[in-house]
C-alpha cells in the first residue's frame, strides 16, 4: 500500500473516531451489552478469572433466552469497559461506538486488499472502498450498529482469507480462514455460509482438475486442516457451545431460520407482518437505500459476472481471478436467496443483510472494470470517448450529491433514501434504531432550560438516550407512561400497527398537536416533538 493510501486510511480513522460522539444510542445497544455481560460472567465462572468482578445479570448462558446471538464482540466490549474502569453510561456506549467503527475501518483496509488482488488496480480498489464508505446507510451504521456492522466485517475478513486459503502457496491460509469463518459464525449463525462456499468452490476445482493428482492431494490436506481449525475456533469463540455443542448450534440455526419477532412494519405504504413478508422486501429495500449510480454499476457487474460464468463452461475455474468472482457471487446470492426461499423473519429494513453489501460493491467494481475493458477496445472512436466523459461527469455529480447529503444531514445518514423511494413518510419506516433521539432531546433541553420535561413516546428508545447527557440534564427528561400526563409527544414515525399508521395518515391525535420542531432529512421527517395541548 502506497504512503498516500496509508494517509487516506489514517485520515478516515481519525475522522470517524471524532464523529462517533455525534450519534445517539441505538435501540439494540443496551441489550447487546447485557449479552456480553452474560457471556463474560459465564466465562469467569468456568475459568475462575476476574474473581473481583461482581455478577450483574443473574443469568446463566446455556439457558439464557438470547443465547442464539453471537456474543464475542459484546463480550470483548464489556471486558474492555472493565479494564478501562469506565463507570458511566455515556462513556460505555461511546467506547462501543469506537470499537464498531475501528472494526469497520479495518474491514475497509482488508476490502482494499481484496479488490487490488483481484483487479490489480489502485484506482478500482479505492473506488470500491469509497463505494463501501460513501453508502450513507453503511457509513451511519458503522458508527454505532453493534450487530450488523461486525458481521459485515467478519464476512469481509472471511472473503479475504478464503482467497488465501484457495492459494496453495499460502501456508497460513487454512488457519486464517478457519478463524475468520469462526468469527462470522460466532457473530450470527448465518456465517455457516462461508464453509459451504469455500468447500463448494474447492470441490468444483477438484472436478475441473480431477486428472491432476497433485492438486487433489493438496486439496484434501488443506481442507482437513481448515476444517480442524474451523471447528476449534468456532468452539472456543462461541461459549454457548461449550456444554452442548450440537444442541446449542441447532438451537441457533433454527432461530435464524424463523426469528421470534412478530411485529408489523411500514413497507411500500402498507403495514406488513415480519412473518409474512413479500419476496421483494429485501430487493426493494436495497434499491431504495443505495445511491443510484452505485446501483447501476452493481447491476452491470452482476450481469457481466453471470455472463462470464455461463460462457465459461466451468473450465474458467482454473483462472484464479475468475474463482474469486464466483465466491463473491455465492456470498451475495446464497444469503439473499435463502431469506427469500425460507421466508425468514426480517425487520428494520435490510440491516440483517448488510453483510452482503461488500459483495454488491464488488459487483459494482466489476462493472467499472467491464466498462474499462470495453473502452480500451473502442477508445479510438470519438463517440466512445465522449460517452466515457459523460458517464464520469454523471458519476462525479452523484458522488458530490451523496457527500453533500452525508455532511448536510449528519448524523442521520442511516435514514438515507434515494429518489426511487417516492413519498418516504408514507412508504417506509425511517429511524428504526432511534439514533436521532440524541439530537432531538438535546434540542428540547436547550429550548426549555432548567425545568422538568414530561415526555410521552410509543417506544422505549428515548429513555435509553437520556444516557447521552450529564446526570443533571438527564433527570430533566421524564418519560411518562400515559400521554395524559405528558406535555410533549415524541415520535420516530415507526408504526407498529395499522391503527397507528392510520392515525398518522389522517392527522388524528396525537399527530394533530402543535409541532415544537422536527428533524428532517431531504424533506422527510425522522423525529418530531409535538406539544400536548391542555384538555386533550
Amino acid at each position: 500500500m502506497n504512503d498516500w493510501l496509508r494517509l487516506v486510511f489514517i485520515a478516515y480513522l481519525l475522522l470517524g473516531s471524532w464523529l462517533i460522539a455525534d450519534y445517539g444510542i441505538s435501540m439494540d445497544e443496551p441489550i447487546q451489552r447485557k449479552h456480553g455481560m452474560v457471556a463474560f460472567e459465564y466465562i469467569r465462572d468456568l475459568s475462575g478469572l476476574f474473581p473481583d468482578v461482581p455478577k450483574q445479570t443473574g443469568a446463566h448462558l446455556p439457558t439464557y433466552d438470547h443465547r442464539d446471538y453471537g456474543m464475542l464482540f459484546q463480550t470483548l466490549a464489556y471486558g474492555l469497559e472493565l479494564a478501562l474502569g469506565i463507570d458511566n453510561s455515556r462513556d460505555v456506549f461511546r467506547l462501543r461506538h469506537l470499537m464498531v467503527f475501528v472494526l469497520f475501518w479495518a474491514a475497509c483496509m482488508v476490502f482494499y486488499r481484496i479488490l487490488y488482488r483481484r483487479f490489480g488496480s489502485v484506482a478500482l480498489a479505492m473506488a470500491g472502498v469509497l463505494m463501501l464508505i460513501l453508502s450513507p446507510r453503511i457509513f451511519g451504521d458503522s458508527m454505532y450498529n453493534p450487530k450488523d456492522i461486525p458481521l459485515l466485517c467478519w464476512f469481509v475478513f472471511a472473503f479475504y482469507t478464503h482467497i488465501r486459503f484457495a492459494d496453495r502457496r499460502d501456508r497460513y491460509g487454512p488457519v486464517l480462514h478457519g478463524l475468520a469463518c469462526a468469527l462470522a459464525i460466532g457473530s450470527r449463525v448465518v456465517g455457516v455460509v462461508w464453509p459451504l462456499i469455500s468447500l463448494g468452490y474447492l470441490s468444483l476445482q477438484v472436478l475441473v482438475r480431477r486428472d491432476e493428482k497433485e492438486y487433489l492431494f493438496a486439496f484434501l490436506k488443506r481442507t482437513a486442516s481448515y476444517l480442524i481449525f474451523l471447528l476449534l475456533f468456532t468452539f472456543l469463540l462461541w461459549p454457548v457451545l461449550w456444554e452442548d455443542p450440537v444442541g446449542s448450534f441447532l438451537h441457533s440455526f433454527n432461530s435464524m431460520k424463523r426469528f421470534r419477532w412478530y411485529g408489523e412494519m411500514l413497507y411500500m405504504g402498507e403495514m406488513v407482518r415480519s412473518t409474512d413478508l413479500p419476496w421483494h422486501y429485501i430487493p426493494v429495500w436495497i434499491a431504495v437505500t443505495t445511491p443510484l449510480s452505485f446501483l447501476v454499476l452493481m447491476a452491470l457487474g452482476i450481469i457481466g459476472m453471470v455472463h462470464r460464468n455461463l460462457k465459461g463452461k466451468w473450465q474458467w475455474l482454473k483462472n484464479r481471478t475468475a474463482g474469486i468472482d464466483l465466491v463473491a457471487m455465492g456470498a451475495l446470492a446464497i444469503p439473499l436467496g435463502a431469506v427469500i426461499v425460507l421466508g425468514s423473519v426480517l425487520y428494520n429494513g435490510w440491516r440483517h443483510l448488510y453483510f452482503v453489501y461488500p459483495f454488491l460493491v464488488y459487483a459494482g467494481v466489476w462493472g467499472m472494470h467491464l466498462f474499462w475493458v470495453w473502452y480500451r477496445k473502442k477508445k479510438q472512436l470519438r463517440s466512445v470517448r465522449l460517452l466515457l466523459a459523460g458517464l464520469l461527469l454523471l458519476l462525479a455529480v452523484d458522488l458530490v450529491h451523496i457527500l453533500y447529503i452525508m455532511v448536510r444531514y449528519h448524523p442521520h445518514q442511516s435514514v438515507y433514501f434515494n429518489a426511487l423511494a417516492g413519498d418516504v413518510e408514507r412508504n417506509f419506516e425511517r429511524d428504526y434504531y432511534g439514533v436521532s433521539y440524541r439530537q432531538g432531546l438535546m434540542r428540547l433541553l436547550e429550548n426549555y432550560p432548567e425545568r422538568e420535561l414530561r415526555i410521552y413516546s410509543r417506544d422505549f428508545i428515548g429513555k435509553i438516550n437520556t444516557m447521552n447527557f450529564p446526570k443533571i440534564e438527564a433527570q430533566r427528561l421524564v418519560f411518562v407512561d400515559r400521554i395524559e400526563e405528558a406535555e410533549f409527544f415524541v415520535t420516530l414515525f415507526n408504526f407498529r400497527s395499522g391503527q397507528e399508521y392510520r392515525e398518522f395518515i389522517r392527522g388524528e391525535f396525537p399527530f394533530d398537536q402543535p409541532v415544537e420542531f422536527s428533524i428532517r432529512v431531504k424533506g422527510y421527517r425522522v423525529f418530531t416533538v409535538q406539544r400536548i395541548e391542555a384538555g386533550k
